[in-house]
């Protein structure tokens, strides 16, 4: 059996020292996640971030650096993900976000990832706040094997 290689792109969106999440309903759980999605034909990885955070939480934003990618694979069904993540901002200071609920989205915000606590941020997310947020590094590459365990749930090795 071949892998599956899907591409996609995210958005950190900052504003006022909050960064925009969106409440996603998943199969093994909700969290709190970046707005992302998959590339389509003829996008750029910025105008796929672009195009996900108006659709996921309904502001629009100017997509700027990249902050760091992210390679995951899950080899029990043989599929990777290969994501871009790239810092953004608010088109319009006034911008109120609103959940896609139609795909499964519960809520949109701009949040202080501090006061949400660990376990209610989807955990390649949280890879990722690790990394940048109170640092402001950016530049870097995350890799993690999803792990399915007899009992259904998942885990996520980011290695050494």
């Amino acid at each position: 059996m071949t892998w599956t290689t899907l591409t996609g792109a995210g958005g950190v969106v900052v504003r006022d020292g909050r960064i925009l999440m969106v409440r996603q309903r998943r199969p093994l759980g909700v969290f709190w996640e970046f707005p992302s999605g998959y590339h389509e034909p003829r996008e750029s990885l910025e105008e796929t971030t672009a195009r996900e955070v108006l659709e996921e939480a309904a502001v629009a934003a100017e997509v700027g650096e990249l902050v760091c990618t992210m390679l995951w694979e899950r080899e029990h069904d043989r599929r990777r993900n290969l994501l871009a993540y790239f810092l953004a901002t608010p088109s319009s200071r006034a911008a109120e976000p609103r959940p896609q609920t139609e795909e499964d989205i519960d809520a949109a915000a701009f949040v202080d990832p501090d006061e949400l606590g660990a376990a209610e941020i989807h955990p390649l997310h949280q890879a990722i706040l690790e990394r940048w947020w109170g640092t402001g590094a950016t530049g870097f590459h995350l890799h993690a094997d999803v792990l399915l365990h007899p009992d259904g749930t998942q885990s996520y090795d980011f290695g050494p």
